[in-house]
């Protein structure tokens, strides 16, 4: 009975210390939850022949992640250099393992199937999409462990619905060297359209397009890139798109675009170029569509594009461009290069539709032009239409918020297909489209002027179906019953009562789209819009002018604000007589010559000051206008320049606000994060000390197993003393 109880001791204590691993020889204790680094036959990993066994998990890598390339086993000399595991010493101090138990329940191993059964062949692609790490073989006969990676592999996912090679997770940076996409036999990379997701590169290598040679489309876009390798595009002769928007590329190699004979297709927007190298498209003549919008491109040399014959969509928006003459490339058909610092443009002889909106253009020049179709010259500082008589075949023109003073019927004769004219925002106070007609007009866009006396017009009124008319100083307006109006506004004027009761007669009252809320004194409301009693209007008008003029002109001379200008002109004229009259002696009276040449020192200093105060005026003006650009903000080019500076100052005061917004909430966020972070510290001291208590009690129970065979070792000796056991055990 006591040998019964001594074994059943034993086993409780083997089975209940399941995490106690017999300590014998060399080896170490481990708990189950950690894993046991020994040394194992080499096998296939990731489409590598390392030879000794059957592969692990069918040759599949594990848990699906990134794979390493481990070294092979040559020379066929036995690991640890001959030596015998643990020392020589029996493993589980000579028990038999398992229990005496056979291996897998007495099967053989692997199933029965033959070594190497199922081995992958050498080049097999393994986890695609994953990153490798390609080191180099052993040749010592010795296996080594956790190698380090010599060289960054990665490889694409096939069978996209857009692409058909798709690359996840690469990230290079500017140091990153020895990458390699792909497989090692560049035959097999045969794919034509590549993209990339969830990866950043910082610098372009040349290995990518070393190994995909086929290339017909590749996807950059968004990976911030900021440096292009010389090389990067030696091997590109098949791509005809290439889309490289949203980086932060600074700076293109020369000859960069040498070897794309075939490129047509070529996306630069939103990074931060300043500059083209000189003949950088000398060798893509089938370039047909180029974007470089939203850079910090300052000017475009005229041979640029001097060996671009095919390209017919350019867009350069929203750059610092003061130079660029896009009448050297005929072939364009789509411009946009609005957003610029241009103060002339040449327009190509075949474009049909060209923007250059938000810039500082003053001349417009170019040849004919019978296909240009769509023009946009809002925002800039024109002051003549006279360039329009080039382009007869116009359909829609925007000159609105520019410095127009007239429009003349002369400059629209040629136009037989012009729908769409808006002229708003300008300093309009002359419209003389009645002689002539346009016949095809169908919008005229007049709003935001200063025009007075338009009844004259009223043969083109009758002809469109939108025109406004709000904003200006029209006093009478006549239009007949067979017009064809459909939209009209009317509302901010200084309208004649009479003229507006007849004008609502041949007008249906809906299709007057707007209306005036307050009338100033002596007006009243007539079908919604302020209108004033008189019975010679314009008469009235000028009147009530001339009298405003008078008191505006009193109240500066009672204050001392007399007319500078005046002054100075009226003393010229003065001198010049005196200086035409040179032959008249002027001895007779030097007193009088004394107070001439006083008044000619004056008129010196006066001409200097106000040269002086009109830059200074002039550059504060400039002032406003870059920061009205800057911020996106349109410019009213009717109100003061004060009034367009407080403009500024509310979007700054509106974006401070914002950011301070921003601010206090990233701070709130900080504070959570760091509240969290003491959370875990708090929560990592209390499992370190539940790891203490584990560890001690770990310890207890190493001295109890002690104690423990101790005992089973003192009994086993006191049973081999007692004979009468020893009979009965027998």
């Amino acid at each position: 009975m006591c040998w019964l109880h001594a074994v059943s001791l034993i086993s409780v204590i083997f089975f209940t210390c399941g995490s106690v691993a017999a300590v014998g020889g060399n080896n170490y204790w481990y708990t189950e939850e950690q894993p046991v680094a020994t040394t194992k036959p080499s096998f296939h990993v990731n489409g590598y022949n390392i030879y000794g066994s059957q592969p692990a998990n069918g040759g599949l890598p594990a848990n699906g992640g990134p794979t390493y390339r481990s070294e092979t086993n040559f020379g066929g000399q036995p690991a640890n250099g001959g030596l015998p595991a643990n020392g020589g010493l029996p493993a589980n101090g000579g028990l038999p393992a398992n229990g005496g138990l056979l291996a897998n329940g007495g099967l053989p191993a692997n199933g029965g199937l033959p070594a190497k059964r199922g081995q992958l062949p050498y080049g097999t692609p393994t986890h695609i999409g994953q990153t490798i790490y390609r080191s180099q073989p052993n040749y010592g006969g010795q296996q080594r462990y956790n190698a380090r990676p010599r060289q960054l592999e990665y490889k694409c996912i096939e069978g996209n619905l857009q692409y058909d090679c798709v690359f996840y997770d690469v990230h290079i940076d500017m140091q990153t060297q020895d990458v390699y996409f792909g497989f090692e036999d560049i035959t097999l990379n045969n794919q034509k359209i590549v993209t990339f997701k969830n990866s950043t590169m910082r610098k372009l290598p040349a290995a990518l397009l070393a190994s995909f040679r086929q290339v017909e489309v590749l996807n950059l876009n968004g990976l911030q890139i900021e440096q292009i390798d010389t090389n990067a595009f030696a091997y590109a002769h098949t791509i005809q798109k290439l889309y490289m928007g949203f980086n932060a590329i600074r700076y293109l190699p020369p000859y960069v675009f040498q070897n794309v004979p075939l490129l047509t297709v070529l996306v630069l927007e939103r990074n931060d170029l300043t500059s083209l190298p000189r003949g950088i498209f000398h060798n893509t003549p089938k370039l047909s569509m180029l974007s470089m919008s939203n850079n910090n491109l300052e000017r475009i040399e005229d041979d640029t594009f001097q060996a671009t014959t095919a390209l017919q969509n350019l867009q350069l928006s929203s750059n610092r461009l003061t130079h660029v003459d896009l009448s050297l490339i005929p072939s364009l058909f789509h411009v946009n290069v609005s957003y610029n610092l241009l103060s002339t443009l040449a327009i190509p002889i075949a474009v049909e539709e060209l923007d250059a909106s938000h810039n500082s253009i003053n001349a417009v020049r170019g040849p004919v032009n019978v296909e240009l179709t769509i023009l946009k010259l809002q925002h800039n500082n024109l002051t003549d239409t006279a360039w329009l008589l080039n382009y007869p075949g116009l359909v829609d023109v925007d000159l609105s918020y520019n410095q127009l003073e007239k429009i003349t019927y002369q400059h629209f004769v040629k136009m037989q297909r012009l729908e769409r004219l808006y002229v708003s925002n300008n300093h309009l106070v002359a419209l003389n489209l009645y002689s002539q007609p346009i016949p095809t007009l169908k919008v005229l866009d007049l709003s935001h002027n200063h025009l007075l006396h338009v009844e004259r017009n009223q043969p083109q009124f009758d002809r469109v179906e939108y025109l406004y008319l709000d904003h200006n100083s029209i006093v009478t307006l006549k239009l007949s019953t067979s017009h064809t109006l459909k939209n009209l506004t009317l509302s901010h004027n200084d309208w004649d009562c009479n003229s507006l009761r007849a004008l609502f007669r041949n007008v249906a009252h809906p299709a007057v789209h707007d209306a005036d809320q307050h009338c100033k004194i002596d007006y009243q409301l007539e079908q919604g819009l302020c209108c004033k009693e008189s019975d010679k209007p314009y008469l009235d008008r000028l009147l009530q002018y001339i009298a405003l003029t008078s008191v505006v002109e009193k109240l500066q001379r009672a204050q001392g604000r007399c007319s500078a200008t005046d002054t100075i002109n009226s003393v010229q004229s003065l001198s010049h007589y005196i200086t035409q009259q040179g032959d008249v002696p002027l001895q007779g009276n030097e007193q009088l010559e004394a107070e001439v040449n006083e008044l000619r020192a004056e008129v010196q200093q006066l001409t200097n000051e106000q040269i002086q105060q009109e830059q200074l005026l002039q550059g504060l003006h400039a002032e406003i206008d870059t920061n009205l650009r800057r911020y996106r903000l349109p410019k009213d080019g009717l109100a003061r320049s004060s009034d367009n500076l407080n403009k500024v100052f509310t979007h700054l005061k509106e974006r401070h606000a914002f950011k301070l917004r921003e601010t206090q909430a990233r701070r709130t966020e900080a504070n959570a994060k760091q509240k969290e972070t003491e959370d875990l510290e708090q929560e990592n001291i209390a499992l370190e000390k539940q790891l203490d208590n584990k560890k001690a009690k770990q310890a207890e129970l190493r001295q109890e197993t002690s104690q423990k065979r101790q005992k089973v070792k003192q009994l086993e000796a006191k049973k081999n003393r007692n004979p009468d056991t020893r009979r009965v055990t027998k």
